[in-house]
């Protein structure tokens, strides 16, 4: 649908008259009109024919720029009776993988996991060892007509992007923030938008005008070919302003998020493992509010200033102690109402016991290992969304909201379960002086220092809150679960980030009323019984077989792709990554279980391609299916060893 100029973009605005310019840029801007009509953006269709408020287009002997018409000034410089304005997006569309003008980020570098990871290793360690062999380099290389996600803030008229358009046979995808209607509407007249969305895969492109009011659009961009533009992705700022600088974090913040907790299938094998290693006598059948708030105490370093409130109030709101928070609690001489746990990790019953955790009542994830459990005189567990174990035979409830942190799973049981949530030492950041943790805590002493990859955030009740990637997905995950589940209040009390819903609040500012604090820890624990007798379990075991063998199919199916170049090894590696993002949506035990490390495989399969000096995929492509079927083999058999070797059927 795009229109056909004669001339590519430079050589138009070089040797056009004004007449001619304005001929151009008219009938460029009806094509994309017609375009966004067509393809289903009537938003864009409507706000870009309506007034310009602040700029429009400049056309004149001097050239073409923008004009502010409120401050009667131009956006770019006019030297010597000469406009700048195509110079300078003539030097940002100069080859954009060398160009200083261009930010180049790149995810982790893909390494070997090793031999603790038995299963992950031969699809990871193989590909990795396999492009060592045949000629891998340091150095980084794409293809001289391709360039990988784009990620623009600010158009500033859009000339560089019609460039680059014009110069480079595939974009794989990319998204436009632009923080005024007026400025984008001039780039309609320059960009061809509707070529541009050809060249992406799948019409892989986003467009912020004015504002990114959701940070889930910016997720989904990330979600949607999250293996390639979790690799690299190149981001050009033309301007600075504290709008676009603000977009700029976002997307720092959200592409932090999504390069985390990928999971490997040795992980939740374990989960699953320690669940079935240990009878469930208790279990969160169906949460209900009691009346009583409960105060989430995690190991945050403000607890050390909040713990006379907690010792002062212990009898006014029932006490989750959340990991590591349980020694600061008990050094204080408070006794939490019940101690919550999450991980899986071997060496967790070890810290319990050194605690002590004595005789108080454990909450924990069906995942935590045997050891740990038995630890614990009085044992009630729920299911935690997000692990594989959790969705193993499809529980009628699991827990929502229960990661990245120990922290994250206490306040999510306080909003199901409390009428009111009180956040203590729940940080989620780093404050500048401040150690990571509490005092006298199972990290014993350790510096006060942030981070290198931290960044500064909105604090609570401070301005010197630091947050990375972790800390980032806690404090969104917190945000999530108080907007879904509704408490009547939450007060945070802790010196962190600021955690949206939540009311910061210091702890003298206010009392709390008297509660019959025994009847309502006895309401909680009724709240866990016999899953077997509550029929809580809704589908057998043996109905994964053939779910199993289907997905590993469409996986295969997948790898049968014909590939030759990058570019279509990223548009493959997306293909299977959307396969086990639609598994995930009917049958997350096996996408989540598998999910992780076919991640990792697909992640290091597009770190390899840009370590190779060539542009021919082909032979990696092939050993990259090769490993899928031993690897995916491997996985099945452990897992018919552990779920299935009592009723004799294959899984493959």
């Amino acid at each position: 649908m795009h229109t056909n100029f004669k001339q590519n973009i430079v050589e138009t605005l070089k040797n056009s008259s004004p007449k001619e310019l304005e001929a151009f840029c008219n009938a460029r801007f009806q094509s994309n009109l017609a375009f966004f009509q067509a393809a289903n953006y009537p938003n864009l269709f409507e706000v870009l024919q309506t007034p310009a408020k602040e700029y429009q287009l400049y056309i004149g002997q001097e050239g073409v720029n923008i004009l502010n018409f409120k401050q009667n000034t131009f956006m770019y410089a006019v030297v010597d009776g000469k406009s700048t304005m195509l110079d300078v997006h003539e030097n940002c569309a100069y080859n954009p993988p060398i160009n200083e003008k261009w930010n180049h980020i790149f995810g982790g570098k893909a390494s070997f996991v090793g031999d603790e990871y038995p299963y992950s290793n031969i699809f990871i360690d193989e590909i990795l060892n396999y492009t060592l062999k045949n000629g891998g380099i340091v150095d980084n290389h794409l293809p001289s007509d391709f360039l990988p996600s784009l990620n623009l803030f600010g158009l500033g008229g859009g000339i560089f992007l019609q460039i680059l358009i014009e110069n480079y046979a595939t974009i794989h995808n990319f998204f436009i923030f632009e923080e005024s209607l007026d400025l984008f509407r001039i780039a309609c007249f320059f960009v061809d938008f509707s070529l541009l969305f050809s060249k992406t895969q799948d019409q892989a492109g986003y467009i912020f005008l004015e504002s990114i009011m959701k940070k889930e659009y910016i997720q989904n961009f990330f979600l949607r070919k999250k293996i390639t533009t979790s690799l690299i992705r190149f981001e050009l700022m033309l301007y600075q302003t504290p709008i676009t600088l603000n977009a700029r974090d976002v997307v720092y913040e959200m592409h932090s998020q999504i390069m985390r907790g990928w999971g490997t299938f040795e992980d939740e094998m374990r989960g699953i493992k320690n669940k079935l290693s240990f009878p469930i006598r208790k279990m969160l059948i169906e949460p209900k509010r009691v009346n009583a708030p409960i105060c989430v105490v995690a190991n945050g370093p403000s607890l050390d200033f909040l713990l006379p409130f907690i010792k002062k109030n212990k009898n006014k709101m029932i006490i989750f102690s959340c990991g590591t928070a349980l020694k600061p609690l008990l050094n204080y001489g408070i006794k939490p109402d019940f101690q919550i746990e999450i991980e899986r990790h071997d060496y967790l019953g070890d810290v319990l016991k050194s605690a002590p955790l004595d005789d108080i009542p454990l909450i924990a994830a069906s995942v935590l290992d045997k050891s740990a459990k038995e630890v614990a005189k009085e044992l009630y567990l729920f299911e935690r969304d997000g692990s594989s174990a959790a969705n193993l035979n499809v529980p009628r409830f699991r827990v929502q909201f229960t990661a990245p942190l120990v922290g994250n799973a206490g306040a999510a049981l306080a909003a199901y379960l409390g009428s009111d949530v009180i956040l203590c030492g729940l940080d989620c950041g780093y404050k500048k002086g401040s150690s990571k943790h509490a005092k006298n805590s199972y990290y014993g002493d350790e510096d006060a220092e942030i981070p290198e990859d931290a960044y500064p955030v909105a604090g609570n009740f401070s301005d010197d809150i630091y947050s990375d990637a972790l800390f980032s997905l806690s404090k969104t995950t917190l945000e999530e679960a108080f907007s879904a589940l509704k408490p009547f209040h939450i007060l945070n009390l802790s010196d962190g980030a600021r955690i949206n819903g939540a009311q910061p609040i210091h702890h003298e500012d206010f009392e709390l009323k008297t509660i019959n604090k025994k009847t309502a820890l006895k309401q909680i624990k009724s709240l866990f019984r016999d899953p077997k007798k509550e029929g809580f379990y809704t589908k057998e075991t043996q109905k994964y077989i053939f779910e199993i063998l289907a997905f590993k199919n469409k996986i295969h199916d997948t790898f049968k792709m014909k590939v030759f170049s990058k570019q279509d090894l990223f548009v493959a590696l997306d293909k299977v990554y959307e396969v086990i993002a639609i598994e995930s949506l009917s049958n997350p035990f096996i996408s989540i279980l598998f999910g992780g490390t076919l991640c990792h495989f697909l992640y290091a399969i597009a770190s390899c391609s840009i370590h190779t000096p060539h542009n021919n995929m082909q032979d990696l492509w092939e050993k990259s299916c090769e490993l899928y079927l031993i690897g995916m083999d491997k996985m099945l058999e452990s897992l018919r060893e552990t779920l299935f070797e009592k009723s004799g059927t294959p899984i493959a």
